[in-house]
């Protein structure tokens, strides 16, 4: 048996573990776990731990920090589309980019540069997850990234002070994650714009979610990303109706990673 194979059936060991357990303390549902499993088995079966360690920290700690806020998110139920249970739709939305960004590395493995695009499009899922989970902790009422003008916490589109130093330190765990395994290998200036790139990909999310994400009113005033809520369907009142939060966070791991190659490339 050879080492890739050897690391492939350890992907596939590591990753089995993580899906159930994340299962069982659910922090995933059923298709999450599913989709989980199958990501983390190619990201480490691969490219071992040097790709799979930023986006391990990535679940790991946005999962810890979805649920230490849950009791005082309840409030706020509501608006989200989506509970602290990730299914296959978010799993694929955060990590969807990265999967095809190191598939494209396997077939091309001296282009040493898409390393540096999966961390950037990781930072930038990492910083929209963090930059939300720590905003909607916070007392206050974010404003609105396109208007300026308060919204409620939760409401798509919606940054604040607070907020956005959450996404800053978000991105900064994630490089910071590989840059202690491949020390060698970044310069300041290069972990200067993987974060850069992760805190901007994760505006760029806010921008789309306040622009072109479909929000709903329901019966009783309040702004929601839900079709419907207990049986009732809710209005479309913004956006468009198939670019829900799933598709904002696909833009966002994109948006990453383009951001990322702008560096390198253009400025």
């Amino acid at each position: 048996m050879n080492i890739f194979a050897e690391q492939f059936l350890l992907g596939l060991f590591l990753a089995l573990i993580i899906s159930v357990v994340s299962f069982f303390f659910k922090l995933l549902s059923y298709s999450g776990s599913v989709a989980t499993f199958l990501l983390a088995t190619i990201i480490y079966g691969i490219g071992g731990w040097k790709w799979t360690t930023p986006i391990l920290i990535f679940f790991v700690a946005s999962n810890l920090l979805s649920k230490l806020g849950k009791s005082y998110k309840g409030k706020f139920e509501i608006v989200f589309e989506k509970t602290d249970k990730r299914d296959a739709g978010q799993v694929a939305a955060n990590g969807g980019v990265a999967g095809i960004i190191i598939i494209l590395w396997y077939f091309f493995p001296d282009h040493n540069e898409l390393y540096v695009f999966y961390l950037a499009s990781i930072a930038a899922v990492t910083a929209d997850t963090w930059g939300t989970e720590i905003g909607t902790l916070w007392k206050g009422k974010p404003r609105s990234i396109v208007t300026f003008k308060e919204v409620e916490p939760g409401t798509s589109g919606g940054v604040s002070i607070q907020g956005t130093l959450g996404a800053l330190f978000g991105a900064m765990i994630v490089t910071g994650s590989a840059v202690m395994i491949n020390t060698s290998n970044f310069s300041i200036v290069l972990v200067f714009e993987i974060i850069l790139s992760g805190l901007i990909g994760s505006l760029i999310d806010s921008f789309f979610g306040a622009t072109v994400q479909a929000q709903y009113l329901s019966l009783g005033g309040k702004i929601t990303e839900r079709t419907s809520i207990d049986g009732v369907k809710t209005t479309l009142i913004q956006g468009i109706r198939w670019i829900d939060n799933d598709t904002v966070n696909w833009m966002c791991a994109f948006s990453g990673a383009i951001v990322m190659f702008l560096f390198l490339y253009i400025f």
